[in-house]
């Protein structure tokens, strides 16, 4: 649906999209995921034409928008990291309000309405003020807002961040929705376990894509083999001993009360750390997005 090819962004000396080729597929929810400042909110801003990139064509169904950003926009819904409800308006007026700048219809627009607050399970909130929601309440609300307007592409960048988890499975439980209703779907999330929920996931840092392919395809090619150990003493002073050995330093890290490590060679050095027990198992998302920030 929408193709990026060599997209890059600066902001003075500082990179923030660098050389980004990257396709989203119709109907399939593509999720981008990677630490604050990596580059996704830019990436969406500039799909929607809030930022302008510095190179890079974008390609709506193979053909090269060339500046004209409202191919996008005129599909598209958009649901900013910091996205603006109306306080001191109830839930059904901030739908209301963000249905009239969406010009839709007033018979079409009670239609969407009911159908979106039932879907949310917002329907018993709808005389409450926004500002009176919890987290996870009001980004039900701003999706709905967006959702008015029927968009074929959904955009939502961060949507979960700070919501409590139970709202976080509800709000993809509706994301799913979508997708079978044959919407596409872009996200970002900061939130590995999440991110295992897209059809196709995208490992980003430093402005560049590290990796992108759907989940079942990432665990087929992940290229090493993730061990759990359990070390005898204090796991500190383990890791202190692991950072003395040459290339296991860049290839262990701590989870709980284990030390994971990634062998990437044909020699298990893991097996020199002081350990009670050495389990192999299948490495997570986690696994391998520390895997491939560290080998990139």
């Amino acid at each position: 649906m929408i193709g990026l090819e060599h997209v890059s962004k600066s902001f003075a000396a500082i990179r923030a999209v660098d050389d980004i080729s990257l396709f989203i597929r119709k109907g399939a929810i593509t999720i981008l995921t990677g630490a604050d400042g990596a580059g996704k909110s830019t990436l969406f801003k500039m799909l929607v034409g809030l930022v302008k990139k510095d190179a890079g064509t974008i390609r709506l169904n193979g053909m090269d928008i060339n500046g004209d950003y409202s191919m996008i926009t005129s599909i598209c819904g958009y649901m900013p990291e910091r996205f603006s409800l109306y306080t001191d308006l109830s839930v059904e007026e901030n739908m209301n309000f963000f249905a009239a700048v969406q010009q839709v219809p007033a018979r079409r627009r009670e239609e969407l309405k009911k159908r979106l607050l039932q879907r949310t399970g917002m329907e018993p909130f709808r005389k409450r003020r926004a500002g009176a929601l919890s987290g996870g309440m009001k980004q039900k609300l701003a999706l709905s807002t967006i959702l008015l307007s029927s968009p074929e592409l959904i955009i939502l960048d961060e949507p979960t961040t700070g919501v409590d988890p139970l709202s976080r499975i509800e709000f993809f439980a509706i994301i799913e929705a979508l997708k079978h209703e044959g919407k596409t779907i872009v996200m970002s999330t900061p939130y590995l376990d999440e991110a295992e929920k897209g059809d196709q996931i995208v490992f980003i840092r430093n402005g560049r894509v590290l990796r992108q392919d759907g989940l079942p395809e990432l665990r087929s090619s992940f290229p090493a083999r993730l061990f759990r150990i359990l070390p005898k003493g204090n796991i500190f002073e383990a890791m202190q001993a692991a950072a003395a050995v040459p290339g296991l330093e860049a290839s262990a890290y701590m989870r709980g009360k284990f030390i994971k490590y990634l062998q990437t060679g044909s020699e298990n050095l893991g097996r020199r750390i002081p350990h009670l027990e050495m389990i192999e198992e299948r490495p997570s998302l986690e696994d391998m997005y520390i895997y491939y920030e560290r080998h990139p």
